[in-house]
């Protein structure tokens, strides 16, 4: 029988999976003797040896640590699929091939997670009264502007004749639904984002600029929109119902929101599960209950259950905790519209994407692995999203003439272009992991011939290229929220990758116009107002800065080390899209030009050869071509109304969707033992994308270093030996 070891239940080498002696948690109180069983190490330890007073000990380190600590001392989980959790996995790499002495590795931030606290003036007058109705309609016209094609909580036109009868006769207004009215007061003032110039943007600039004088004399920002939502939990407090009502669901729906929002994300997610657990009580999930309602009720629950659907899929993948709603718990045709609004369209395509995203979740991140062939079943699933996609959704008809439509389409393709890069990014992380190894070995960089791996992780950095692009021309359209915390989480997500692929150089031909730049420009926007887009920016801003140190030395390496008569073009990897290996004609677009609506739309990238035309509009797996690798040059980019077929001549290939990169039957397989490419039924254990050359996966120190793995001082009560997090 394996013999165990037990430590006390709230000591930290408990909660980050470690075992040290000697170590304990220096705060204020001692540990609990209270303990727990704790196994010996097993195959997803490992067993390192160390140094602590001059002697050695072993150290069992989980290889990836998920608790990050928030402002008030609490440890919160963050699972693997979180952008947090590839942030430790990217930092990871990036130190053991450039060291640690820079400051995206040095960050004293790095294991917390930024949970906002607001602290209002304390003599803020609490007067409950409603904003004057022009003010009141800017933000209700803010609330459905901005959460457009992720969430329909009510029908706009019925909460719109509403708010005219709150204003004609207040006195009689209900408090559960004036508790409503205050949260989307809350949820449209953070996220509004009001044209320049207009007198809308005069009524919003004037709420976020309120003062209160002190009684010394001193000038106190106010914070209106937690006003709002304090006002809102004071009339009618939804979290203190034990039986709950419809309307309870809808509050606590808007509560999780304004949380995201105002960057609670552990709120948010304590919300979000009330509100699904009462949901499940009055049988929302549930088809069959839907005949006892009137029709124009029965839109309104489904539209809410399918908004809290999506909720959850953004809370678990961005989280990394497990989904609350399984697809099985769901009967009928719950989560199907019927309707012919846009609205309802864009939060069709976006349960559909979630549908994904739960499948990638559960099969992929719960189990920490995935294979090529389980990659290849899902993306087979989920083939007719571009073809099912409403016209009036195409990113080609996003116009800063129309704010709704352009954040509707906004909102449903970053989720799809999300659900791809969840798939496809261990296989993004293999490839790097792989080739970062083969050039220690070998001192030259592999010339890749398109494995499987090769092909998820090229797909894996195409569609973060996407989402950036999406988001930067909803900026320069001067519609983009700087406060919306779905489109903040996809951009940045996208970043970390197209980052680490620029570090990389894995796909110059993908990332030639700098993307990045644009991301940065994106999220600096955000941190303006925002400080969970401050940290964020600070984040990318400083991962840039390696990213260029390091591209600048490799550089000068090789203008050193390469002899004149070396020098030449680089070899080019095998085209993935043309099996025949015949020259391949290129044309790239890597960002969107701010036009008016067309009905010719053009792709945001475009890969197209001749043997495998462009056939479908928006980006789909089948334009995501890999191309010869080449010296980065200058792409102009055409617009909106540019019809992207042009010139070709060719007769058309059938094809699905989700070609080349996921139609893996005709790419040939190594064994992944022997330091090849993927096989269709091997599978990638995601404890092996934590080893690196030059690192030992654990986050370990040499003996004697009194640092952190980030290279910061241990602090007092500190544990040596485990990696610590980004915030």
């Amino acid at each position: 029988m394996t013999p165990k070891r037990t430590i006390p239940i709230h000591d930290p080498r408990r909660l980050h999976g470690v075992s040290v002696p000697g170590i304990g948690l220096q705060r204020g109180q001692e540990a609990r003797e209270q303990a727990v069983v704790f196994p010996e190490p097993e195959d997803h330890l490992e067993v390192r040896g160390t140094s602590f007073g001059g002697k050695d000990e072993e150290a069992v380190v989980e290889s990836n640590p998920r608790l990050l600590e928030d402002p008030t001392g609490r440890v919160l989980y963050i699972g693997d699929s979180a952008a947090l959790s590839f942030l430790q996995l990217i930092r990871t790499y990036v130190e053991s091939v450039a060291g640690a002495q820079n400051p995206f590795i040095m960050d004293p931030r790095r294991l917390k997670i930024i949970e906002h606290t607001i602290t209002l003036p304390p003599n803020i007058r609490r007067t409950h009264l409603l904003p004057d109705k022009k003010t009141a309609m800017v933000l209700v016209d803010s609330f459905f502007t901005n959460t457009n094609g992720l969430m329909e909580v009510f029908p706009r036109d019925l909460f719109t004749v509403n708010v005219e009868k709150c204003y004609r006769d207040p006195l009689s207004v209900d408090p559960s639904w004036l508790c409503l009215l205050y949260l989307t007061f809350a949820i449209g003032l953070v996220m509004a984002a009001p044209k320049p110039g207009t007198p809308e943007e005069s009524i919003i600039q004037k709420l976020l600029g309120e003062v209160s004088i002190g009684k010394d004399g001193k000038s106190y920002p106010v914070d209106r929109a937690e006003l709002f939502y304090l006002d809102a939990k004071h009339l009618s407090d939804p979290s203190g119902f034990e039986d709950a009502g419809f309307w309870s669901i809808q509050a606590l729906m808007l509560m999780s929101v304004y949380m995201l929002a105002v960057s609670r994300r552990n709120a948010a997610y304590a919300y979000a599960g009330m509100a699904l657990r009462s949901a499940f009580a009055l049988g929302l999930h549930r088809a069959e209950t839907m005949a006892l309602f009137p029709d124009a009720e029965q839109l309104v629950r489904r539209n809410l259950w399918r908004s809290l659907y999506v909720l959850d899929r953004f809370l678990s993948a961005s989280l990394g905790r497990p989904t609350a709603i399984r697809d099985s718990d769901c009967s009928g045709d719950i989560l199907t519209y019927r309707g012919n609004t846009t609205d309802g369209r864009g939060l069709e395509a976006a349960v559909n994407s979630c549908h994904t995203i739960g499948i990638i979740l559960d099969t992929v991140y719960s189990q920490r692995k995935v294979s090529g062939k389980m990659a290849q079943d899902i993306a087979d699933h989920c083939k007719g999203w571009p073809q099912a996609l409403d016209p009036s959704l195409h990113y080609s008809r996003a116009s800063p003439a129309n704010p709704a439509q352009g954040i509707a389409i906004l909102h449903v393709n970053l989720l799809h272009y999300h659900s791809i890069m969840l798939l496809t990014r261990p296989f993004f992380m293999f490839t790097l992991n792989k080739e970062e190894k083969m050039k220690r070995d070998t001192g030259q960089k592999p010339i890749r011939g398109g494995s499987r791996a090769d092909r998820f992780g090229e797909a894996c950095v195409s569609a973060s290229c996407q989402s950036i692009a999406l988001i930067h021309n909803a900026l320069r359209g001067k519609y983009l929220p700087r406060r919306d915390p779905f489109v903040m989480y996809f951009l940045f997500s996208s970043a970390l990758v197209v980052l680490s692929s620029e570090f990389s150089e894995l796909y110059p031909h993908i990332t030639v116009s700098s993307p990045s730049t644009r991301a940065i420009e994106a999220m600096k926007y955000s941190a303006e107002n925002d400080p969970q887009g401050s940290r964020l920016h600070s984040i990318l801003t400083s991962f840039r800065e390696v990213v260029v140190e390091h591209r600048t030395h490799v550089a000068q390496s090789l203008d050193t080390n390469i002899a004149p008569d070396q020098t030449g073009p680089p070899q080019p990897i095998i085209p993935l899209s043309n099996e025949r290996n015949e020259p391949i004609d290129t044309n790239i677009i890597t960002s969107l030009p701010v036009t008016t609506m067309s009905s010719h739309p053009a792709p945001i990238v475009s890969f197209r050869t001749p043997h495998r035309p462009v056939t479908e509009p928006g980006f789909s797996w089948s334009q995501a071509v890999p191309i010869a690798r080449r010296s980065p040059t200058h792409i102009s980019l055409p617009e909106f109304g540019q019809d992207h077929r042009e010139g070709s001549s060719r007769q058309p290939t059938p094809q699905t969707s989700w070609d080349p990169f996921l139609e893996l039957a005709h790419v040939s397989s190594d064994k992944v033992s022997e330091g090849g490419s993927l096989v269709g039924e091997a599978e990638i254990d995601f404890e092996s994308l934590w080893q690196w050359p030059n690192h030992d996966g654990t986050g370990l120190l040499p003996t004697g270093v009194n640092l952190t793995p980030g290279g910061t001082t241990l602090m007092p009560g500190g544990v040596l030996g485990v990696k610590t997090w980004p915030g």
